[in-house]
């Protein structure tokens, strides 16, 4: 089973989605939170830290890991991290990423159906009891 940091980044009530690439192997133009396979030896926490660097170009600061869930059905764990960037976020790596919003959870999930959200997504919707501790 794969080990994947989802970053949770606020702005105060705000969550950074992520739209992902439409180049994409997997779930191309999805949205999403931004997230990475953990690569050997990396705590998810280092992965987290990594992935906001390579796919934002910001620093983060971790507050806290909300939640680790397994998803047998795509052979994943994932592990929900809350966080926030210690500067503004202009930049996201295209190759990756192709559109941002920051939104409430509330307004994400009244906008998007579950076809057009990623897996991990889906199981906060479905498990709103993990969001109680933002």
């Amino acid at each position: 089973m794969k080990n994947h940091a989802a970053l949770l980044v606020r702005d105060h009530d705000k969550i950074l989605f992520v739209k992902r690439a439409t180049v994409k192997k997997i779930l191309p133009n999805i949205w999403a939170v931004p997230s990475g396979t953990m690569e050997e030896g990396e705590t998810s926490e280092q992965t987290a830290i990594r992935e906001a660097k390579e796919e934002l170009e910001c620093d983060i600061i971790i507050e806290k890991v909300l939640a680790v869930v397994e998803l047998p059905e795509f052979d994943s764990r994932l592990h929900f991290i809350l966080c926030k960037s210690s500067s503004d976020i202009h930049y996201f790596d295209t190759k990756e990423i192709q559109e941002i919003q920051w939104l409430t959870f509330e307004e994400f999930f009244n906008i998007y159906p579950d076809e057009q959200i990623g897996h991990g997504l889906q199981y906060l919707r479905k498990h709103p009891e993990i969001l109680s501790n933002i």
